[in-house]
């Protein structure tokens, strides 16, 4: 009881108020269970390790979701209520609040849909990958541009890219069911910046618009990184986001493409910790599906432990690790009024996290894509049909195109 008393403390700290708010305050704080010794530990453990920056933000959270709860109309605080009572009863080691994804339906913030029998071409996909960058890898040599360096190990006890400022900032789908958009261009946007060592910042409103992977209803992430073979997308100073479905525009010039993906488990479905630990450091941050529940939702803190699922319905980018912890780091689409200010922890196996995992590596911008990845595209039939649109030419002649 010692432990469990401990973490409710901690959990419920938060700066003197009076009357009304007091109870307003700890509500918000919601519950944090002890799963054990080592989840206590961790916990103590990231405390102690925080620095006054971190300490600083964490401040300023807590102090955004009290604001907000003070706010919350009396549907939301049932809805908090009746999530903490449930995690209390399961033994949940997160916090729920108001978070600002609260306001609107988890209809309007997932909307990952699995293209049929995508899964069954996995083979294929990592065989086209291998040959791919086997191709690119040989032009780079020409280029003196040498081989990507891992760096991070699989073996570490925790890895987050961030610290490496391999990530670019959270951003906000809105009430338009595009994560799979977003999931895709933070990817890719990593895998850019690890390879160039440059921040950009790609138009999801492009993809959604020209790629034909999905609309506001839904869509899928890796038919993103198949157009974006033959295709260049947008700045968002070029075509800035709007949360809607849209015509896709004529006169675009594009900037951004990509030269392969690939499945984290070859057969797709969920990998193991050890095979994204591995994608992440050879890679960059992964593309993955997962289950967002209304405690997901409403998340403020922990880590996420809800238990196995087998059901899916957003895409969100894993972006490191903690052993510590036992959970991945994600990035999620919703802004930085959810979660630890648009992250959150989710355990090993928990939320079926990492279902479909999928890795995207982005060229170098020292030298154009070789023509001998034409070759290899046709070879492996992976040319997709682009919308109507801004790009009235087939798919191959736009990637001739740029070769000029």
């Amino acid at each position: 009881m010692r432990r469990n008393t401990h973490v409710f403390a901690y959990a419920s700290a938060r700066p003197a108020l009076s009357g009304r708010a007091v109870s307003t305050a700890i509500f918000a704080a919601a519950f944090c269970l002890a799963a054990g010794h080592a989840g206590a530990q961790g916990m103590a453990n990231s405390t102690m390790m925080a620095t006054p920056v971190q300490a600083q933000v964490n401040t300023q959270q807590e102090a955004f979701y009290a604001n907000r709860l003070k706010m919350a109309p009396p549907q939301i605080r049932a809805r908090l209520d009746a999530l903490q009572a449930e995690g209390k009863q399961r033994g949940w080691t997160f916090t729920v609040g108001y978070t600002t994804a609260m306001d609107r339906s988890l209809a309007q913030l997932t909307g990952a849909k699995e293209p049929a029998g995508i899964a069954e071409k996995a083979p294929q996909q990592n065989a086209f990958a291998a040959d791919a960058i086997k191709v690119y890898d040989a032009e780079a040599m020409k280029y003196h541009v040498g081989p990507f360096v891992l760096a991070c190990h699989a073996s570490s006890a925790a890895f987050d890219w961030r610290t490496l400022g391999k990530v670019t900032p959270v951003k906000d789908q809105g009430g338009c069911g595009s994560c799979w958009d977003f999931a895709a261009v933070a990817a890719y946007e990593s895998a850019y910046a690890i390879r160039n060592n440059v921040m950009i910042n790609a138009s999801e409103q492009h993809i959604l618009d020209c790629a034909g992977a999905g609309t506001c209803g839904g869509g899928w992430y890796m038919p993103v990184w198949d157009w974006m073979l033959t295709h260049k997308v947008v700045a968002t100073g070029t075509l800035p986001y709007t949360a809607h479905d849209a015509t896709c525009p004529s006169g675009l010039s594009g900037l951004y493409q990509d030269v392969a993906w690939g499945w984290v488990a070859p057969g797709g479905a969920v990998p193991t910790v050890d095979q994204i630990k591995a994608a992440l450091c050879a890679h960059g941050p992964l593309a993955v599906a997962v289950m967002a529940t209304p405690a997901f939702q409403a998340y403020t803190g922990g880590v996420l432990n809800q238990g196995p699922m087998t059901a899916y319905n957003h895409a969100v980018t894993i972006v490191g690790w903690d052993d510590v912890k036992h959970a991945w780091l994600v990035k999620n689409s919703w802004g930085t009024g959810w979660g630890l200010s648009g992250y959150i922890w989710i355990a090993y196996g928990s939320n079926n996290i990492g279902y479909h995992a999928a890795w995207v590596q982005a060229p170098s911008n020292k030298f154009v894509i070789p023509r001998q990845l034409i070759d290899v595209i046709a070879r492996y039939k992976l040319i997709p049909i682009p919308n109507p649109g801004p790009e009235h030419v087939q798919p191959m002649q736009n990637m001739q195109q740029i070769q000029h």
